[in-house]
């Protein structure tokens, strides 16, 4: 800003600016890190995704300790708030009968769309991946079952002529934006309670992980030390725990100046 326009009072403001696209992918995952599924622990893969089986977001084996909040649990919660009024309004306006008259069908298009296209595309997505897994699970009924309420009001709403008398109810012909809204905030309001359970059920284990080091001293071949990331520690590894350091991980002691409690080492990892 010049003196000339500060002297005329002109000003700048920053309008503030809403996204609602979906959060941004989560950060690439710690080398090594195998992610599998709470309901099919066969399905492992070095990379985060949904199972092909079930459609649920695959998760760390090892949770990491000092991970923020999900990301999904994030969106999904932000889906869901942000359209549930819409989808009280459009379910309020579809069992009140003739409120709106003839425009009944443009405002119920208007609440129901972003509920269902932008709250339920998650669920889209999954159902499309599991018809080309060829593995049919919940996100396929959801898809087919919003997806088919949604297109034929769509249709009902903007061409209601090509539909025959018996379609119509008090002249208008029926429309489901309501159910699809419905089903899509139920079925999100169930995706963050599930989320958040288990978060909560990972939250010991992260703790535990709190308290271990980051890294350990391992013993090269040719005697020299290296100090490596505590994910980098392989059975058969010879450690060295120098006085006062936390024992790194759980092993067989194999020389040592120090007392360990009976039972502490539980694993075929080897300390020095």
């Amino acid at each position: 800003m010049n003196d000339a326009e500060h002297s005329r009072g002109t000003h700048h403001h920053e309008h503030p600016k809403f996204d609602l696209q979906p959060e941004a992918p989560p950060a690439p995952a710690t080398a090594g890190t195998i992610f599998t599924c709470p309901m099919h622990p066969e399905i492992r893969q070095s990379e985060p995704g949904n199972c092909p089986k079930c459609g649920m977001t695959l998760e760390p084996m090892l949770p990491e300790a000092g991970e923020g909040e999900n990301p999904e649990l994030a969106d999904l919660r932000r889906r869901f708030w942000w359209t549930l009024p819409l989808t009280v309004l459009v379910t309020l306006i579809a069992m009140s009968g003739g409120l709106f008259g003839a425009a009944r069908p443009w405002v119920e298009l208007a609440l129901g769309t972003p509920v269902v296209l932008w709250s339920g595309w998650p669920f889209f997505v999954r159902g499309v991946q599991s018809v080309k897994n060829r593995s049919p699970n919940m996100w396929t009924l959801i898809g087919l079952g919003t997806g088919a309420a949604y297109l034929y009001s769509l249709v009902a709403a903007v061409l209601p002529g090509i539909f025959p008398s018996s379609f119509q109810v008090d002249g208008q012909v029926a429309l489901y934006f309501e159910a699809a809204a419905v089903i899509v905030s139920l079925t999100l309001l169930g995706q963050v309670l599930e989320f958040k359970a288990r978060s909560e059920t990972g939250a010991a284990i992260k703790a535990l992980l709190g308290l271990a080091p980051k890294t350990a001293r391992r013993i090269r071949a040719d005697d020299s030390e290296e100090d490596i990331p505590l994910t980098h520690v392989h059975v058969g590894d010879r450690l060295r725990v120098r006085p006062g350091e936390k024992v790194p991980v759980d092993g067989v002691v194999l020389v040592s100046t120090a007392t360990f409690p009976d039972g502490f080492f539980l694993l075929n990892r080897q300390l020095v």
